[in-house]
């Protein structure tokens, strides 16, 4: 149990980092953030949306232990799916985002 509470801090601390920081356009303060996750588009913010929905549901886990196995068992295999298919779909296997 321990394993699950510390993947949901990580998913709340980095999605909600990176879904604030391409969300609310954070370049000033992260210069290669365009670099990376290329300019401020509707694209991006959709990733922005993404990160920030795993974010919140993970917080929702965190805060409701009664739902957090529920909430885990989607949560988990939704992300692993979500990072193969972006090997799939992103041409450059270089690209930090993937």
């Amino acid at each position: 149990m321990p394993i699950i509470v510390a993947s949901l801090v990580v998913n709340v601390l980095v999605a909600g980092f990176f879904g604030v920081a391409t969300g609310f356009n954070l370049d000033w303060m992260l210069p290669k953030l365009d670099a990376v996750f290329g300019p401020d588009t509707p694209s991006r913010r959709i990733l922005a949306c993404l990160y920030l929905a795993i974010a919140a549901v993970s917080a929702v886990a965190l805060g409701v232990v009664p739902l957090r196995m529920s909430i885990v068992v989607v949560l988990l295999p939704l992300q692993i799916l979500y990072k193969m298919l972006t090997l799939f779909f992103v041409a450059d296997r270089w690209n930090p985002v993937p």
